[in-house]
Parts: C-alpha cells; structure tokens; sequence
C-alpha cells in the first residue's frame, strides 16, 4: 500500500553495539563478547606471557542483522555469505599517542573470520569491520574509518563490531557478531526495454559518508559517493550504498538526505539520459527502493525527479519505497 511521503521515515529500532569506557565490561557483555576459558576442553586458565603479551583470538561468528534474501529473520549468517573482506584493529594508548595493529583477511584465506595475534596486557579499544571493497579501509583514526569513495574502491556493504576489551592473562577468545551500518539505494527501472545505445549506468550521490564512527555506527565525513555500472543483458535494477550520518539544523540532529544523479552512458562515453534525485531519505539497515520508468521521454532529457509515495516492507529491517515520476 502507497502512501504519501510526508515528514521523516519511521525510524528503525536502534540497536545498542556502542560501547564507551566506563561501561566496558557491561557492554561487551550486551554484545555477547563471550570471555569462555572455561568453553572449551582445554585449561585456559593460565596463558603464558611472554615480553607482556599474550596471544588473542578474535572470533567472528558472523552477521547478526536480517540482509537481502534473509526477510523477516535476525538469525545469525555466515560471514562468508555476506562479505569478502575484514579488517581488525587494535588500539592501544600509551600516554599522549595511540599504537594501532591492523589485520586484514579475504575470503579466500583459510582463516577467514578467525583473528589470531599477540596483543600487551591491558585496555584496547578493538575494532572488526567487513565488507566487500577491493581494498583495505584505512584505519588510522579509530573514531573515523574510511573506505575510499571512488570507484577504486565502492563503497559496499559494511558491517561492524567495536569494543573496550581488558586483555588479562585469562581473557583467550573473543567471540563477536557484526552488525549492518550502511543504507542501501536501490533503483529499479519498470521500462519495458533499456534503449540499446546505453550501456552503462552511472550513480553520484551526496549526503552520506564513506567514513564510519565505530563507536556510534554513524557515518563521518560529507562524501562524494560513484558507483558505475556495467549493464548486463536484462538488467534493470542496480544497488549503491553509503554510511548514513547526522547533521545540525536549527538546533536538532536530523539524518541527511542523499541527491543523486543517475546518468545513462553510450558506448563512446556521452551522457544520452540524466536523471536528478533530490532529498532521497536514508537509513541505516534500511533499503530505499526507487521504482519507475527511467527512460520515460526517451534519451536526451534531463530532469529533477521528485518523490510520490511511502511503501514499507520486510528486507533488511525494511524497504522505503519511492516511484520515479
């Protein structure tokens, strides 16, 4: 059922993975941050320290959120399903400066999923990110990760863990599950047929970040966000993401809205259809679903799209639907 879009979208429920340093020990165990030297059938009583380390496993059981082709279910799914990249670092303050080790994996490793290292007795901020880029996000502010915004590197699907965690001589595993930070576009062209000179899709869209907080799994920097498309036989509906984030106006935090341009380039690279798309709502772990006829007019117009209708549905937590007109 279609209704008019009036004022903000519903907001999804939230879900606490924020973690400060005076409620370390409760909200690692919130996260199920499970400490389980007594788990498994070995004495972990006692780990060995040697030159004031100990080893540490950093186990990721997988993604805790509902994702597309999941509807309707939280249930916890492979990481592998989801993801083809993770990336940990570990933060440690010695005075005025902060040290940092990052370990990144791809799905084609044995051991992806499972974080093995040596790490110093003592309070680390640890952060797990994964995703599906095809390169490392840089990690050095842990208050700030970023992932490029080019298409070097998409901004993909991410998910996300962080914690305080006080490394103990008995600390061993720790068990953790990600969750989702990105909002999902989704454009699904309704046109009977794609004109045959258009051969790729391309999107640009601001308001959202390419940068994320662990810490409150918001989004950190004002991006500008590509993503091309090649187009395929038959294809017509094409995703893009970005990390949602918040902004002041006129003393209240209100989520930022996204503009963007989808533009329909020929085999010689010109731009034969553009399509603008202002105040496009996002949310995070919520798909915005954009449907109509994209070729309406036929090739060589350019216009400002605006929006009709609010549908919700379950994927993800839900789909905000909009119609092209």
């Amino acid at each position: 059922m279609k209704n008019k879009l009036k004022g903000s979208l519903p907001s999804a429920p939230k879900k606490a993975y924020v973690f400060s340093k005076g409620h370390a020990f409760t909200a690692i165990i919130a996260l199920s941050l499970t400490l389980f030297s007594s788990s498994c059938n070995r004495d972990h009583s006692t780990i060995e320290v040697s030159d004031g380390k100990v080893p540490l496993v950093i186990n990721v059981n997988g993604i805790s959120q509902s994702y597309s082709g999941m509807a309707d279910t939280k249930a916890v799914v492979d990481l592998g399903e989801v993801c083809t990249n993770l990336s940990c670092a570990i933060y440690t303050t010695n005075g005025e400066t902060t040290d940092k080790i990052q370990i990144n994996q791809s799905s084609s490793e044995e051991s992806f999923g499972t974080v093995s290292t040596n790490i110093s007795v003592g309070l680390h901020k640890i952060v797990v990110v994964a995703h599906s880029g095809d390169k490392n996000p840089t990690m050095t502010n842990p208050e700030s990760i970023s992932f490029s915004n080019t298409t070097t590197l998409k901004t993909t699907d991410v998910f996300c863990w962080s914690a305080e965690v006080d490394v103990t001589a008995e600390t061993g595993v720790i068990e953790v599950n990600l969750v989702r930070v990105t909002a999902m576009f989704r454009l699904v062209m309704t046109d009977s047929e794609i004109p045959s000179q258009v051969v790729s899709l391309n999107f640009r869209y601001t308001g959202g970040s390419a940068a994320l907080n662990p810490s409150t799994g918001e989004g950190t920097t004002k991006s500008t966000q590509n993503e091309a498309f090649t187009i395929e036989t038959g294809q017509k509906t094409f995703e893009v993401y970005t990390i949602p984030r918040f902004e002041e106006k006129d003393g209240e935090r209100v989520a930022s809205k996204l503009k963007i341009t989808i533009s329909a380039i020929d085999e010689y690279g010109n731009n034969v259809k553009e399509r603008v798309l202002e105040d496009v709502p996002v949310t995070k772990n919520r798909i915005t679903r954009c449907s109509g006829e994209f070729f309406e007019g036929g090739c060589l117009e350019f216009s400002t799209i605006g929006f009709e209708g609010l549908q919700v549905e379950q994927d993800w937590e839900g789909i905000d639907d909009v119609l092209l007109n």
